[in-house]
């Protein structure tokens, strides 16, 4: 066949059961959770598809391909991201769901980032603390608990008692992180139970309200913190957020709360350092997420070492 002919053909991977077509932009994003360079992913990734056409090869097995893609990283890059591909391909091996817990205050750029990691990933699930929120807001009576009424950083106002030696910012926000908590661990169990992948986001994913050691067994658990330490640059966050939101979420709103907001940051921040949970800022999205699946990385590669231990 002629390699214009084999061009126009479908190259198929093949395992024992059936086959699927290849795709550039599939296995593009493959390789991203490497860390790469996503313009640089795509390369590889018409690299690959050149090499097959090329050697006339039209049916290739999975575990040939990925070798395949693993020498062709090795040669463009280095062994370091060949070798994180190739553990990020064998993932399900440890028939485990990756559960990724993003915590941080308001406007920090969380779901923004679990957005990207979840294309990264290709994890198809990603929940949010405040449609949690919501969602009990709408099957429970505000009077049974009232906690969850306003937003993180005014939920004090809906305090039932008044609060006692603690800031009523912090005590507000505390009361309801306590409420939110128990759909956040609902989706837990239920992801672990259907061995479904998840990343949940929100301000309401703070280290020590979860014993995630009672998961350990059964899930790829990791929790992140994102901190905006500058206040300008979390005001910028808000402008964005305002444009993204054609308006729905307008910045001054935030930035007349940006003090509360930074109260319950430090907050987060020091129950992180206390529970040894990675803080990550935010001060450059791709640096960010880098950094995010750089602990997933580590974390994945410990589970391996414990099975071959």
């Amino acid at each position: 066949m002629e390699n214009n002919d084999l061009r126009n053909s479908v190259i198929v991977i093949s395992d024992k059961s059936s086959g699927l077509p290849f795709s550039k932009g599939i296995l593009a994003s493959s390789i991203a959770v490497t860390g790469l360079d996503i313009v640089l992913c795509h390369k590889i990734a018409l690299d690959v598809e050149q090499y097959l056409i090329d050697h006339n090869i039209n049916n290739i097995p999975m575990d040939e391909l990925r070798s395949l893609v693993f020498r062709f990283i090795k040669d463009t890059v280095n062994i370091e991201h060949a070798e994180k591909y190739l553990l990020w391909q064998s993932v399900g091996k440890l028939k485990k769901p990756i559960i990724i817990l993003i915590g941080g205050a308001t406007g920090v750029g969380k779901s923004t980032i679990a957005t990207i990691l979840a294309t990264r990933l290709n994890i198809t699930r990603v929940a949010s603390t405040d449609a949690i929120r919501e969602v009990m807001r709408a099957t429970v009576s505000d009077k049974v608990i009232r906690a969850i009424r306003g937003s993180s950083y005014n939920a004090y106002k809906y305090l039932t008692l008044p609060p006692v030696g603690v800031d009523p910012v912090i005590l507000g926000f505390r009361e309801q992180v306590m409420t939110v908590i128990v759909g956040i661990e609902a989706i837990i169990k239920r992801s672990i139970l259907e061995k479904n992948d998840i990343i949940i986001e929100g301000a309401h994913v703070v280290p020590g309200y979860m014993n995630l050691d009672d998961y350990s067994s059964k899930a790829i658990l990791q929790e992140i913190v994102f901190t905006v330490a500058d206040k300008e640059i979390h005001k910028e966050h808000f402008s964005k957020r305002t444009t993204e939101t054609q308006g729905s979420r307008p910045m001054q709103k935030y930035i007349d709360q940006l003090d509360k907001i930074h109260m319950i940051q430090k907050y987060i921040e020091d129950l992180a350092a206390n529970n040894e949970v990675p803080i990550i800022e935010n001060y450059n999205l791709d640096n960010a997420v880098g950094e995010v699946l750089e602990i997933l990385f580590q974390r994945v590669r410990k589970e391996f070492s414990k099975i071959r231990s």
